[in-house]
């Protein structure tokens, strides 16, 4: 039957329609809850989220403890799976891969399930607005979260299965939740709805083969290493028989190949994940954390220091901006002048490559102001590819002017200069250097 449950006589819908299943059957066309439906006297309906195989899943308002969660309700029909399977499988795991699960029951002849609501943004989708690709650190950092939850999940006892792009939601900076541990608020199936793996695709193992299953997980983790390096699937076919065989037969991309800005040691690693032989592949999760920690900490330790000037009277502001500096960037070095003929000096000796100067400079004490340090700093053949920010709102219309002539960016005094001396020194720590090194004197 059709989801629009054509009758006997082949009609579908309108006057001729002789059945319509219920609601809460897989093939009816009503929602399994109306809006406002109140589930075991304390969960109200607020919106369909998805229907799929396994049930309906709804977002809910929790009328007691007063939050958001999810409700899964389990298909009327006769045979259907349960749906306490997959609560236990959530509940297993308990570290951030899986949702939490706050309750489970019956309604109306229905078996539901309450979990914690999920605002997630899946792993295809985040490569694709991140651009061509990833940035080393952003890459290795991200990798080494999916490696974490593969690795959690094994030690709670279970496998993934479907690990592709799709089947990962990001939840915040830190989190990676599967969809087969989501309550259908992630999806638990990939695209092609098959099993990629090598192994599998030959037939030298079955996809639900317990002794093949953290293989088969490993093998996924690696493409999506690849495709996080890539910013594409590691194999462009235009038919699913042909990313079959690519991935059965084809040997994966060599990052060396495509990214020698990487670590020689990620690409290794990740072409380890991707052989087709399971047996070349690492011995388990776990291993691959391992790996990629120190890997990050090789990374961290390459990052370069970055060296900023802060020009400004108002210790309470070189303050701010020197505790907002010293967040963004483990190494950043930090000095400070009082006025334009200090500020002069440190230029000439340490060749900072970020300076942030206060627009009222010169205005309350005689001496050099904004625009004339901008200028003397632009003179300086060894600096003169630092950064310049003129921060404050008392600059004038050709004040203003100038200064962007000589490249300065200007921004206000107010909250935003932290967002502001944040993103500057993290993008200083990954450019190239554009200054000279710092003079030593010795002797």
């Amino acid at each position: 039957m059709s989801a629009r449950g054509k009758g006997l006589d082949g009609g579908g819908t309108g006057a001729s329609r002789t059945f319509q299943a219920p609601a809460g059957f897989r093939d009816s066309p009503e929602p399994a809850l109306a809006s406002g439906e109140v589930v075991a006297s304390q969960y109200s309906t607020r919106r369909l989220l998805a229907r799929i195989e396994s049930g309906a899943v709804f977002e809910a308002w929790d009328m007691i403890i007063e939050r958001t969660v999810v409700v899964k309700v389990g298909w009327r029909d006769p045979g259907a799976p349960s749906l306490v399977a997959e609560a236990r499988r959530c509940a297993g795991v308990a570290t951030d891969a899986a949702v939490g699960v706050f309750a489970i029951g019956n309604h109306r002849g229905a078996e539901f399930v309450v979990g914690e609501r999920l605002v997630a943004t899946t792993l295809r989708d985040h490569v694709g607005a991140a651009g061509p690709r990833l940035g080393v650190d952003e890459l290795v950092r991200l990798f080494g979260r999916l490696a974490r939850a593969v690795d959690d999940t094994h030690a709670a006892g279970f496998t993934i299965g479907d690990l592709a792009a799709e089947t990962l939601g990001l939840v915040g900076a830190r989190r990676v939740v599967f969809g087969r541990f989501s309550l259908g608020q992630v999806a638990a199936v990939g695209p092609t709805g098959l099993c990629l793996a090598p192994e599998v695709v030959l037939g030298q193992a079955a996809p639900t083969d317990p002794t093949a299953a953290i293989g088969i997980d490993l093998y996924g983790l690696g493409c999506l290493g690849l495709e996080l390096a890539l910013g594409r699937a590691p194999f462009a076919t235009d038919s699913t028989q042909a990313l079959l065989t690519a991935h059965a037969r084809t040997p994966a991309p060599t990052l060396a190949d495509y990214r020698p800005d990487l670590p020689a040691e990620l690409g290794d690693l990740i072409g380890e994940l991707c052989a087709k032989d399971p047996g070349r592949r690492p011995v388990s999760a776990a291993a691959v954390v391992a790996q990629l920690d120190i890997i990050g900490d090789r990374v961290a330790a390459n990052r370069r220091g970055v060296r900023i000037l802060i020009v400004d009277d108002d210790g309470d502001r070189v303050r701010a901006i020197w505790s907002a500096a010293r967040r963004a960037h483990p190494r950043a070095q930090i000095d400070a002048a009082r006025d334009g003929r200090e500020a002069a000096s440190k230029l000439t000796r340490d060749r900072p490559e970020l300076v942030f100067i206060d627009a009222a400079l010169g205005v309350a004490a005689a001496g050099m102001n904004a625009l004339e340090l901008v200028m003397f700093a632009r003179g300086l053949e060894d600096a003169a590819g630092a950064a310049l920010v003129v921060y404050g709102d008392g600059l004038g219309a050709n004040d203003r002017g100038v200064l962007a002539q000589f490249g300065a960016r200007l921004v206000g005094a107010g909250p935003q200069l932290a967002t502001v001396v944040a993103e500057l020194v993290q993008a200083a720590s990954t450019g190239p250097r554009t200054t000279a090194s710092r003079r030593t004197v010795s002797g």
